[in-house]
């Protein structure tokens, strides 16, 4: 299959590399000159691609699937997205949890309130010109040479009760994947890791015990979990 990784950050480089070893056809874009020579060396097809700077888009011709993995939060990207006008059978948009409001409650695909304006507009964006885009709302990004214990090495976090929610990047690539073979469409999904210690426990700090995460924002997979009978790989944070 041929599959377009657009914007090939930390998570897309990772998924290009996977991938291309599953014999995939792999386009990686990059708006970083640098970064050509890397995605080639992983086995993709690597080109330049800014939607800011009047982008060629025949670097896409001929895709079986587009994966939209732009900077969701930042709209320099949305100008030239509105010129993109060759289509794809398949679409997945990387988007991020961030769009729930920073409340203490379980978030789900249903909740439509109060969600953080600049990443509604990015998903409208993107379904209005594409309706078949399934969206994945990652947490924050984690595993391999990213953890928290490296984050926080040299200073303390401001809330150590915080209830993670977290994904590690085994589990988005086995996530993709699920998508590039089914013919579900037009879904939201959260992608998060199921359990939620909070920042203190991973960062094994004396802070109270998460309690059944009682008052805690928490943002749930369950949807994926039974659309797919999905089992995470790395289902608690405190092991990544």
């Amino acid at each position: 299959m041929r599959i377009a990784i657009i914007g090939a950050g930390w998570a897309g480089t990772k998924l290009a590399e996977y991938l291309a070893e599953k014999k995939h056809h792999v386009i990686a874009t990059t708006t970083t000159p640098d970064k050509i020579k890397q995605l080639q060396a992983l086995g993709a097809e690597a080109h330049l691609l800014d939607f800011s700077q009047n982008p060629d888009f025949s670097v896409l011709e001929n895709v079986d699937m587009a994966i939209f993995s732009m900077p969701i939060a930042r709209n320099d990207w949305f100008d030239g997205f509105k010129k993109l006008d060759l289509q794809f059978p398949k679409t997945l948009l990387f988007s991020s949890t961030g769009i729930y409001p920073k409340e203490s409650v379980t978030f789900t695909e249903e909740d439509k309130v109060n969600l953080r304006s600049d990443i509604v507009a990015a998903e409208t964006l993107v379904t209005n010109q594409y309706p078949q885009t399934n969206i994945l709302r990652f947490g924050g990004l984690m595993g391999g040479d990213r953890s928290l214990k490296k984050m926080f090495r040299n200073r303390e976090p401001e809330n150590p009760q915080k209830a993670a929610n977290y994904i590690h990047y085994e589990d988005i690539l086995a996530v993709v994947e699920l998508f590039i073979n089914s013919e579900i469409k037009g879904r939201i999904y959260n992608i998060v890791a199921p359990e939620h210690p909070t920042i203190g426990e991973i960062l094994e700090t004396a802070v109270p015990q998460n309690n059944g995460y009682s008052g805690q924002r928490i943002i749930s997979s369950q949807r994926l979990i039974d659309d797919f009978n999905y089992t995470f790989k790395h289902p608690n944070p405190k092991k990544f």
